[in-house]
Protein backbone atom coordinates (compact mmCIF):
# COMPACT_ATOMS: atom_id res chain seq x y z
CA UNK A 1 0.00 0.00 0.00
CA UNK A 2 2.79 2.40 1.24
CA UNK A 3 4.69 1.67 -1.95
CA UNK A 4 1.33 2.44 -4.23
CA UNK A 5 0.69 5.57 -2.19
CA UNK A 6 3.98 6.80 -2.87
CA UNK A 7 3.85 6.10 -6.89
CA UNK A 8 1.20 8.65 -6.73
CA UNK A 9 2.74 11.43 -4.56
CA UNK A 10 6.03 11.38 -6.95
CA UNK A 11 4.23 12.93 -9.71
CA UNK A 12 4.46 16.06 -7.87
CA UNK A 13 8.25 15.67 -8.57
CA UNK A 14 7.64 14.90 -12.13
CA UNK A 15 5.83 18.12 -12.86
CA UNK A 16 2.66 17.28 -13.08
CA UNK A 17 0.80 20.05 -14.98
CA UNK A 18 -1.66 21.94 -11.81
CA UNK A 19 -4.97 22.85 -13.46
CA UNK A 20 -6.78 26.08 -12.07
CA UNK A 21 -8.58 25.80 -8.35
CA UNK A 22 -10.85 27.41 -6.89
CA UNK A 23 -9.81 30.75 -5.83
CA UNK A 24 -10.98 32.98 -3.12
CA UNK A 25 -12.61 35.20 -6.11
CA UNK A 26 -14.87 32.50 -6.95
CA UNK A 27 -18.15 33.22 -5.59
CA UNK A 28 -19.56 30.75 -3.70
CA UNK A 29 -22.93 32.43 -2.66
CA UNK A 30 -25.90 29.99 -2.31
CA UNK A 31 -28.02 30.78 -5.63
CA UNK A 32 -30.32 28.26 -6.37
CA UNK A 33 -31.01 27.44 -10.30
CA UNK A 34 -34.85 25.71 -9.95
CA UNK A 35 -34.08 24.38 -13.44
CA UNK A 36 -32.36 20.95 -12.70
CA UNK A 37 -33.43 18.77 -15.54
CA UNK A 38 -29.87 18.59 -16.59
CA UNK A 39 -29.77 16.32 -13.31
CA UNK A 40 -32.77 14.20 -14.32
CA UNK A 41 -31.97 13.81 -17.99
CA UNK A 42 -28.50 12.52 -16.37
CA UNK A 43 -30.93 9.51 -14.01
CA UNK A 44 -32.93 9.06 -17.58
CA UNK A 45 -29.93 7.98 -19.77
CA UNK A 46 -28.12 6.37 -16.60
CA UNK A 47 -31.30 4.22 -16.16
CA UNK A 48 -32.00 3.10 -19.52
CA UNK A 49 -27.96 1.61 -19.52
CA UNK A 50 -29.25 0.02 -16.55
CA UNK A 51 -32.88 -0.96 -17.01
CA UNK A 52 -33.24 -1.80 -20.56
CA UNK A 53 -37.16 -1.97 -21.47
CA UNK A 54 -36.57 -5.30 -22.39
CA UNK A 55 -35.20 -6.20 -18.99
CA UNK A 56 -37.84 -8.31 -17.19
CA UNK A 57 -36.35 -7.58 -13.79
CA UNK A 58 -37.75 -5.29 -11.19
CA UNK A 59 -35.18 -1.90 -10.79
CA UNK A 60 -34.57 0.53 -8.33
CA UNK A 61 -31.88 3.36 -8.02
CA UNK A 62 -31.10 6.98 -6.55
CA UNK A 63 -29.78 9.00 -9.33
CA UNK A 64 -29.56 11.83 -7.07
CA UNK A 65 -26.81 9.85 -5.18
CA UNK A 66 -24.75 8.48 -7.76
CA UNK A 67 -24.90 12.20 -9.64
CA UNK A 68 -23.50 13.88 -6.22
CA UNK A 69 -21.03 10.90 -5.61
CA UNK A 70 -19.54 11.75 -9.18
CA UNK A 71 -19.95 15.39 -9.18
CA UNK A 72 -17.89 15.23 -5.83
CA UNK A 73 -15.05 13.48 -8.24
CA UNK A 74 -15.68 16.16 -10.79
CA UNK A 75 -14.46 18.73 -8.71
CA UNK A 76 -11.32 16.86 -8.15
CA UNK A 77 -10.69 16.57 -12.04
CA UNK A 78 -8.73 18.27 -14.62
CA UNK A 79 -8.39 17.89 -19.13
CA UNK A 80 -10.24 15.36 -20.49
CA UNK A 81 -11.59 13.44 -17.57
CA UNK A 82 -13.45 16.72 -16.00
CA UNK A 83 -14.61 17.43 -19.60
CA UNK A 84 -16.55 14.20 -19.61
CA UNK A 85 -17.94 14.47 -16.27
CA UNK A 86 -19.01 18.00 -17.19
CA UNK A 87 -20.84 16.44 -20.37
CA UNK A 88 -22.20 13.52 -18.57
CA UNK A 89 -23.45 15.12 -15.35
CA UNK A 90 -25.25 17.98 -17.48
CA UNK A 91 -23.26 21.03 -15.36
CA UNK A 92 -21.76 23.82 -15.84
CA UNK A 93 -17.55 24.99 -14.87
CA UNK A 94 -16.59 23.60 -11.23
CA UNK A 95 -17.79 27.21 -9.77
CA UNK A 96 -21.04 26.71 -10.79
CA UNK A 97 -21.09 23.22 -9.83
CA UNK A 98 -20.14 23.76 -6.53
CA UNK A 99 -22.25 26.73 -6.21
CA UNK A 100 -25.65 24.25 -7.18
CA UNK A 101 -24.37 21.79 -4.80
CA UNK A 102 -23.86 23.89 -1.69
CA UNK A 103 -27.40 25.88 -2.48
CA UNK A 104 -28.99 22.37 -2.71
CA UNK A 105 -27.51 20.59 0.41
CA UNK A 106 -28.77 24.17 2.15
CA UNK A 107 -31.93 23.88 0.56
CA UNK A 108 -32.80 20.97 1.67
CA UNK A 109 -31.31 21.41 5.46
CA UNK A 110 -33.59 24.48 5.57
CA UNK A 111 -37.02 22.50 4.48
CA UNK A 112 -35.79 19.85 7.07
CA UNK A 113 -35.68 21.93 9.66
CA UNK A 114 -38.87 23.92 8.70
CA UNK A 115 -40.77 20.13 8.86
CA UNK A 116 -41.35 17.25 10.53
CA UNK A 117 -44.18 16.32 7.53
CA UNK A 118 -41.41 13.63 5.73
CA UNK A 119 -37.61 13.34 6.11
CA UNK A 120 -34.96 13.76 3.22
CA UNK A 121 -31.59 13.64 4.27
CA UNK A 122 -28.29 13.04 1.88
CA UNK A 123 -24.45 13.20 2.87
CA UNK A 124 -21.60 12.96 1.27
CA UNK A 125 -17.41 12.01 2.20
CA UNK A 126 -14.62 11.75 0.89
CA UNK A 127 -12.18 9.59 2.33
CA UNK A 128 -9.12 9.92 0.80
CA UNK A 129 -5.66 8.45 2.56
CA UNK A 130 -3.29 10.18 4.72
CA UNK A 131 -0.30 10.02 2.07
CA UNK A 132 -1.80 11.37 -1.18
CA UNK A 133 -1.38 14.94 -1.21
CA UNK A 134 -4.68 16.83 -1.24
CA UNK A 135 -4.56 20.56 -2.82
CA UNK A 136 -5.44 22.60 -0.07
CA UNK A 137 -7.81 24.53 -2.08
CA UNK A 138 -10.11 21.19 -2.77
CA UNK A 139 -9.37 20.19 1.58
CA UNK A 140 -10.43 24.11 2.55
CA UNK A 141 -13.70 24.40 0.16
CA UNK A 142 -14.44 20.68 1.25
CA UNK A 143 -13.83 20.58 4.54
CA UNK A 144 -17.15 19.05 5.34
CA UNK A 145 -16.87 16.21 3.29
CA UNK A 146 -13.14 15.35 3.44
CA UNK A 147 -12.07 12.67 5.74
CA UNK A 148 -8.41 11.59 5.80
CA UNK A 149 -7.65 8.08 6.58
CA UNK A 150 -5.50 5.58 7.14
CA UNK A 151 -6.39 2.94 3.81
CA UNK A 152 -3.85 0.67 5.50
CA UNK A 153 -5.96 -0.41 8.25
CA UNK A 154 -8.26 -1.44 6.28
CA UNK A 155 -10.48 -3.09 8.95
CA UNK A 156 -11.38 -0.02 10.97
CA UNK A 157 -11.98 1.92 7.42
CA UNK A 158 -13.95 -0.25 6.28
CA UNK A 159 -16.32 0.19 9.62
CA UNK A 160 -16.29 3.89 9.66
CA UNK A 161 -17.54 4.11 5.84
CA UNK A 162 -20.12 1.51 6.38
CA UNK A 163 -20.91 3.67 9.70
CA UNK A 164 -21.47 6.51 7.80
CA UNK A 165 -24.06 4.85 5.36
CA UNK A 166 -26.36 3.39 8.01
CA UNK A 167 -26.29 6.45 10.03
CA UNK A 168 -27.10 8.59 6.96
CA UNK A 169 -29.93 6.00 5.53
CA UNK A 170 -31.52 5.06 9.53
CA UNK A 171 -30.03 2.04 9.20
CA UNK A 172 -31.71 0.72 5.92
CA UNK A 173 -28.32 0.54 4.31
CA UNK A 174 -25.89 -0.91 6.64
CA UNK A 175 -22.95 -2.00 4.28
CA UNK A 176 -21.75 -0.26 1.24
CA UNK A 177 -17.95 -1.73 1.28
CA UNK A 178 -16.55 -4.63 2.33
CA UNK A 179 -12.26 -4.66 2.85
CA UNK A 180 -11.89 -6.45 -0.18
CA UNK A 181 -13.70 -4.00 -2.30
CA UNK A 182 -10.82 -1.65 -0.42
CA UNK A 183 -8.13 -3.45 -1.60
CA UNK A 184 -5.60 -1.17 -3.26
CA UNK A 185 -8.40 1.79 -2.60
CA UNK A 186 -6.36 5.58 -1.73
CA UNK A 187 -9.59 7.16 -2.17
CA UNK A 188 -13.17 6.36 -1.84
CA UNK A 189 -16.08 9.25 -2.32
CA UNK A 190 -19.76 8.09 -0.67
CA UNK A 191 -22.72 9.28 -0.93
CA UNK A 192 -25.69 8.20 1.03
CA UNK A 193 -29.60 9.69 0.75
CA UNK A 194 -32.67 8.33 3.15
CA UNK A 195 -36.31 9.46 2.10
CA UNK A 196 -39.11 9.07 4.43
CA UNK A 197 -42.74 10.23 3.59
CA UNK A 198 -46.05 9.23 4.79
CA UNK A 199 -48.95 9.64 2.08
CA UNK A 200 -51.39 12.66 2.19
CA UNK A 201 -54.18 10.32 1.38
CA UNK A 202 -53.35 7.07 3.15
CA UNK A 203 -54.57 3.54 1.69
CA UNK A 204 -56.44 1.59 3.94
CA UNK A 205 -55.38 -1.43 4.49
CA UNK A 206 -58.88 -2.99 4.91
CA UNK A 207 -58.99 -2.19 1.08
CA UNK A 208 -55.84 -4.18 0.36
CA UNK A 209 -56.70 -7.15 -1.73
CA UNK A 210 -55.10 -9.71 -3.72
CA UNK A 211 -55.15 -8.78 -7.67
CA UNK A 212 -52.91 -10.11 -10.96
CA UNK A 213 -50.59 -8.10 -12.12
CA UNK A 214 -49.88 -8.19 -16.08
CA UNK A 215 -46.10 -8.56 -16.60
CA UNK A 216 -47.48 -8.96 -20.31
CA UNK A 217 -51.05 -8.64 -21.43
CA UNK A 218 -50.53 -12.68 -21.54
CA UNK A 219 -48.82 -13.41 -18.07
CA UNK A 220 -50.06 -12.47 -14.59
CA UNK A 221 -49.04 -13.40 -10.64
CA UNK A 222 -50.83 -11.98 -7.82
CA UNK A 223 -49.73 -9.56 -5.75
CA UNK A 224 -51.55 -7.37 -2.67
CA UNK A 225 -53.04 -4.61 -4.43
CA UNK A 226 -53.79 -1.13 -2.64
CA UNK A 227 -56.65 0.42 -3.38
CA UNK A 228 -58.63 4.07 -3.15
CA UNK A 229 -60.52 6.51 -4.91
CA UNK A 230 -60.09 10.02 -4.11
CA UNK A 231 -59.22 13.58 -5.80
CA UNK A 232 -55.35 13.43 -7.58
CA UNK A 233 -53.78 15.47 -10.06
CA UNK A 234 -53.56 13.41 -13.18
CA UNK A 235 -52.96 14.08 -16.66
CA UNK A 236 -52.53 12.07 -19.71
CA UNK A 237 -49.41 13.16 -21.63
CA UNK A 238 -48.29 12.06 -25.52
CA UNK A 239 -44.61 13.76 -25.13
CA UNK A 240 -44.03 10.76 -22.85
CA UNK A 241 -46.99 8.30 -24.31
CA UNK A 242 -48.17 8.39 -20.44
CA UNK A 243 -50.56 8.53 -18.23
CA UNK A 244 -49.17 10.87 -15.07
CA UNK A 245 -50.95 10.14 -11.29
CA UNK A 246 -49.22 12.63 -8.53
CA UNK A 247 -49.43 10.65 -4.97
CA UNK A 248 -48.21 13.27 -2.69
CA UNK A 249 -47.14 13.04 0.46
CA UNK A 250 -48.02 14.90 3.95
CA UNK A 251 -46.88 18.50 3.89
CA UNK A 252 -46.74 18.66 0.20
CA UNK A 253 -42.92 19.27 0.03
CA UNK A 254 -42.37 15.65 -1.60
CA UNK A 255 -44.90 12.93 -4.17
CA UNK A 256 -44.38 10.16 -5.83
CA UNK A 257 -45.08 10.52 -9.58
CA UNK A 258 -46.55 7.29 -11.14
CA UNK A 259 -45.66 7.28 -14.74
CA UNK A 260 -47.97 4.34 -16.63
CA UNK A 261 -47.32 4.41 -20.37
CA UNK A 262 -50.91 5.02 -22.33
CA UNK A 263 -49.96 1.57 -24.35
CA UNK A 264 -50.33 -2.05 -22.79
CA UNK A 265 -47.43 -3.84 -23.24
CA UNK A 266 -43.75 -4.31 -23.76
CA UNK A 267 -44.02 -1.73 -26.63
CA UNK A 268 -45.98 0.93 -25.00
CA UNK A 269 -43.71 0.62 -22.00
CA UNK A 270 -40.44 1.07 -24.59
CA UNK A 271 -41.92 3.91 -26.24
CA UNK A 272 -42.38 5.48 -22.74
CA UNK A 273 -38.58 4.90 -21.51
CA UNK A 274 -37.60 6.51 -25.05
CA UNK A 275 -39.17 9.76 -24.57
CA UNK A 276 -38.37 10.65 -20.74
CA UNK A 277 -36.33 13.46 -20.67
CA UNK A 278 -35.83 16.25 -18.64
CA UNK A 279 -38.22 19.01 -20.13
CA UNK A 280 -40.76 16.12 -20.65
CA UNK A 281 -40.76 15.12 -16.82
CA UNK A 282 -40.99 18.63 -15.94
CA UNK A 283 -44.32 19.43 -18.28
CA UNK A 284 -45.34 16.67 -17.09
CA UNK A 285 -45.38 16.79 -13.54
CA UNK A 286 -45.97 20.64 -13.28
CA UNK A 287 -48.74 21.26 -11.10
CA UNK A 288 -50.75 23.44 -13.67
CA UNK A 289 -50.49 20.67 -16.16
CA UNK A 290 -52.22 18.04 -13.81
CA UNK A 291 -55.90 18.44 -13.09
CA UNK A 292 -57.64 17.34 -9.96
CA UNK A 293 -59.64 14.73 -10.97
CA UNK A 294 -61.42 11.83 -9.14
CA UNK A 295 -59.37 8.63 -9.41
CA UNK A 296 -59.72 5.20 -8.89
CA UNK A 297 -56.10 3.80 -7.59
CA UNK A 298 -54.74 0.66 -7.73
CA UNK A 299 -50.90 0.34 -6.72
CA UNK A 300 -49.39 -2.57 -5.63
CA UNK A 301 -47.61 -2.86 -2.23
CA UNK A 302 -43.88 -3.94 -2.65
CA UNK A 303 -40.15 -4.11 -1.03
CA UNK A 304 -36.71 -3.45 -2.82
CA UNK A 305 -33.65 -4.18 -2.56
CA UNK A 306 -31.13 -3.64 -5.08
CA UNK A 307 -27.03 -3.75 -5.78
CA UNK A 308 -25.73 -2.39 -8.72
CA UNK A 309 -21.70 -3.39 -9.22
CA UNK A 310 -20.75 -4.73 -11.99
CA UNK A 311 -23.06 -3.16 -14.60
CA UNK A 312 -22.15 0.21 -13.09
CA UNK A 313 -19.07 0.96 -14.83
CA UNK A 314 -20.05 -0.24 -18.35
CA UNK A 315 -23.06 2.06 -18.74
CA UNK A 316 -21.46 4.96 -17.58
CA UNK A 317 -18.87 4.00 -19.97
CA UNK A 318 -21.60 4.51 -22.35
CA UNK A 319 -22.75 7.62 -21.25
CA UNK A 320 -19.64 9.24 -21.75
CA UNK A 321 -17.42 8.55 -18.71
CA UNK A 322 -14.53 7.23 -19.97
CA UNK A 323 -10.95 8.46 -18.61
CA UNK A 324 -11.27 8.18 -15.26
CA UNK A 325 -11.74 4.20 -15.33
CA UNK A 326 -8.45 4.25 -17.57
CA UNK A 327 -5.28 4.81 -15.50
CA UNK A 328 -3.47 6.17 -18.74
CA UNK A 329 -6.09 8.69 -19.36
CA UNK A 330 -7.29 9.97 -15.88
CA UNK A 331 -6.38 13.11 -14.97
CA UNK A 332 -7.66 13.70 -10.96
CA UNK A 333 -5.08 16.76 -10.85
CA UNK A 334 -7.25 19.24 -9.55
CA UNK A 335 -7.29 17.21 -6.13
CA UNK A 336 -3.56 16.89 -6.01
CA UNK A 337 -0.34 15.67 -7.97
CA UNK A 338 -1.95 12.49 -7.95
CA UNK A 339 -0.55 9.55 -10.77
CA UNK A 340 -1.92 6.02 -10.85
CA UNK A 341 -5.09 6.91 -9.21
CA UNK A 342 -8.23 5.21 -10.54
CA UNK A 343 -11.71 4.57 -9.98
CA UNK A 344 -11.50 1.42 -9.91
CA UNK A 345 -14.90 0.23 -8.18
CA UNK A 346 -18.63 1.66 -8.16
CA UNK A 347 -20.91 0.14 -5.79
CA UNK A 348 -24.63 1.44 -5.36
CA UNK A 349 -27.18 0.31 -2.84
CA UNK A 350 -30.85 0.77 -2.96
CA UNK A 351 -33.63 0.06 -0.72
CA UNK A 352 -37.56 1.04 -1.04
CA UNK A 353 -40.54 0.20 0.40
CA UNK A 354 -44.16 1.06 -0.65
CA UNK A 355 -47.14 0.58 1.77
CA UNK A 356 -50.66 1.68 2.87
CA UNK A 357 -48.62 4.17 5.28
CA UNK A 358 -46.38 6.16 2.72
CA UNK A 359 -42.71 5.45 1.44
CA UNK A 360 -39.62 4.51 2.70
CA UNK A 361 -36.48 4.95 0.42
CA UNK A 362 -32.51 4.58 1.02
CA UNK A 363 -29.55 4.68 -1.37
CA UNK A 364 -25.87 4.73 -1.08
CA UNK A 365 -23.25 5.52 -3.92
CA UNK A 366 -19.52 4.26 -3.35
CA UNK A 367 -16.62 5.11 -5.92
CA UNK A 368 -13.65 3.74 -4.85
CA UNK A 369 -10.57 4.75 -6.06
CA UNK A 370 -7.54 2.11 -6.12
CA UNK A 371 -3.55 2.91 -7.01
CA UNK A 372 -2.24 1.13 -9.98
CA UNK A 373 1.08 0.03 -10.85
CA UNK A 374 0.79 -1.08 -14.32
CA UNK A 375 1.34 -4.74 -14.09
CA UNK A 376 -1.09 -7.07 -12.51
CA UNK A 377 -1.81 -7.00 -8.83
CA UNK A 378 -0.60 -9.82 -6.67
CA UNK A 379 -2.41 -12.84 -6.57
CA UNK A 380 -3.88 -13.29 -2.59
CA UNK A 381 -2.24 -16.07 -0.40
CA UNK A 382 -4.93 -18.70 0.11
CA UNK A 383 -5.51 -20.11 3.06
CA UNK A 384 -8.36 -22.97 2.86
CA UNK A 385 -8.91 -24.83 6.10
CA UNK A 386 -10.40 -27.81 3.88
CA UNK A 387 -8.38 -30.05 6.10
CA UNK A 388 -7.41 -31.21 9.42
CA UNK A 389 -6.47 -27.69 11.41
CA UNK A 390 -5.03 -26.89 14.75
CA UNK A 391 -5.97 -23.66 16.61
CA UNK A 392 -4.87 -21.74 20.06
CA UNK A 393 -6.19 -18.74 21.48
CA UNK A 394 -2.90 -16.97 23.57
CA UNK A 395 -2.50 -14.63 26.01
CA UNK A 396 -0.39 -12.10 24.42
CA UNK A 397 1.00 -10.39 27.35
CA UNK A 398 2.58 -13.43 28.59
CA UNK A 399 2.18 -15.51 25.20
CA UNK A 400 0.81 -17.84 27.19
CA UNK A 401 -1.53 -20.36 24.76
CA UNK A 402 -4.88 -20.28 27.13
CA UNK A 403 -6.66 -22.92 24.66
CA UNK A 404 -5.60 -25.12 21.63
CA UNK A 405 -7.60 -27.69 19.48
CA UNK A 406 -7.20 -29.49 16.30
CA UNK A 407 -10.61 -29.80 13.95
CA UNK A 408 -10.84 -32.95 12.16
CA UNK A 409 -14.14 -33.90 11.63
CA UNK A 410 -16.80 -31.89 10.80
CA UNK A 411 -19.62 -34.87 11.50
CA UNK A 412 -18.59 -34.59 15.23
CA UNK A 413 -18.42 -30.51 15.50
CA UNK A 414 -21.96 -28.61 15.51
CA UNK A 415 -22.24 -25.57 14.21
Amino acid sequence: MKLLVAMAVSAAALGLARPQCFSEQDDFSVKINTDLSGITDFGFELYRQLAPPSSPENFFFSPYSIWTAFTLAYFGTGGETAAQLQTALRVGDKVATLRLWRALDAMYQRRQQNTSAYTFNIASRAYIDKELPIRDCISNLLHSEVERVQFAQIVPVTREINDFVSVATKGRINEIVTPDALFDAVMVLVNAAFFKGTWQYQFKPSNTFTEQFFLTPQNSLPVPMMHQVSSFRYNEFSQIAAKVLELPYTGGAMSMFILLPSEEGPRGFAKMVARLSGNNLRAATYKDNLSFKTVDVQLPKFKMEIESKEELIPALKNIGITDIFDSSKVDLTTFGPLRNVTLDKVIHKAFVEVNEEGTEAAAATALIFATRSGGPRPKPVEFHCNRPFIFLIRDNDTHSVLFMGSYKNPATASA
